[in-house]
């Protein structure tokens, strides 16, 4: 029976050869600049680039969203970064478990609760040192369970990611930056970086949240 879809297989193959070949120009991936954004950048610091906060909203709720996104010649800057760690919460040991971590990184980084207005730091609110926020039991946001959450500086970044791959534990980590582009921040096929495995992250309620506080862009 094998032998008889042979030449299918041989054609399949074949056809397969020359639609690679067609489209190997569309797949080559360009690059773009990159930019950690320090208290010198003037230009990534204007605070004209972003939509304000809507009346009500405080830091705390609110994604600092560029007026306009930047196109692929433009720079991108990354203005600091989150660290989230995820536990299923309705299981108490699990949950001990993860917030023991928690408590590991806390002591060997030497750092405390995030106070006051605490999102992406510089010039969007008060937060200018690395710190955890309270843990989340429950959804929250685009996020589908329990999870513990780090500001972090850029100039941090690797000393933290350097300590999460060896001290995560049974726990999936998720890295991203802060650059004004809520959605893609969060997509790991564009800018957020995972240890262990990904976990289903709920982007539509982010595209919704554009969509409420910013207006509605096809393209992200």
């Amino acid at each position: 029976m094998a032998q008889c879809h042979s030449f299918l297989r041989s054609e399949y193959i074949g056809s397969k050869d020359r639609l690679i070949n067609k489209n190997r120009n569309n797949n080559i991936v360009s690059s773009r600049a990159v930019k950690p954004v320090s208290d010198s950048d003037s230009a990534a610091l204007n605070p004209d680039l972003f939509f304000p906060p809507l009346p009500g909203q405080s830091n705390n709720d609110f994604h600092p969203q560029l007026r306009r996104l930047p196109s692929g010649s433009d720079p991108l800057y990354y203005y600091s970064w989150h660290i989230h760690t995820y536990f299923f919460h309705e299981n108490a040991n699990v949950t001990a478990r993860a917030l023991a971590i928690r408590e590991q990184f806390m002591g060997y980084f030497n750092i405390k609760k995030c106070e006051g207005n605490c999102f992406m730091g510089g010039i969007f609110d008060n937060c200018t040192r690395m710190c955890v926020w309270d843990p989340v039991m429950g959804v929250d946001g685009p996020h589908p369970y329990g999870q513990w959450g780090v500001y972090l500086p850029n100039e941090l970044l690797m000393d933290t990611l350097s300590w999460m791959s060896t001290n995560h534990g049974e726990f999936e980590v998720l890295f991203h930056p802060n650059t004004g582009e809520m959605i893609g921040d969060h997509d790991s096929q564009q800018r957020a970086v995972w240890i262990k495995q990904q976990v289903p992250l709920d982007l539509d309620f982010l595209r919704w949240l554009q969509c409420k506080w910013f207006g509605c862009v096809d393209s992200l």
